[in-house]
């Protein structure tokens, strides 16, 4: 499996692990994240650097069970992937992945902010 298929089952996990009114065991979340940050540290790439930070930032937002914030993590995920897709055009279709997988990260932040808003159920 590629790594951008990985990311893209990682994203339908994590955010399996954090809907449903955060009735689920958010672990499954966090192994994916840890991945992602483990594998992006190990490009040394400076470039990187801001997705680490807002990957570490999603796991703080998800051990507190915020979702609003977990939406702006995503949402700053998406745009930063969207950027860094900007200059990849090849005939492995790399950039078109990246590019898809920003429309994800998006779409999971839209998501959460409808669970963010939603009222509590006691």
């Amino acid at each position: 499996m590629s790594f951008i298929s990985e990311v893209e089952s990682s994203i339908q996990t994590i955010f399996a692990a954090i809907g449903s009114g955060f009735q689920m065991d958010p672990a499954a979340g966090y192994n994916q994240i840890d991945n992602w940050i483990q594998h992006l540290r190990s490009t040394n790439e400076p470039a990187l650097r801001p997705i680490v930070t807002e990957l570490e930032t999603l796991r703080g937002h998800i051990d507190s069970n915020n979702a609003a914030g977990m939406a702006e993590a995503f949402q700053n995920l998406g745009e930063m992937t969207a950027q860094s897709a900007l200059s990849v055009h090849n005939f492995s279709g790399n950039g078109d992945k990246a590019r898809e997988i920003s429309q994800k990260l998006i779409a999971a932040a839209g998501n959460l902010r409808l669970v963010a808003n939603a009222p509590v159920v006691r």
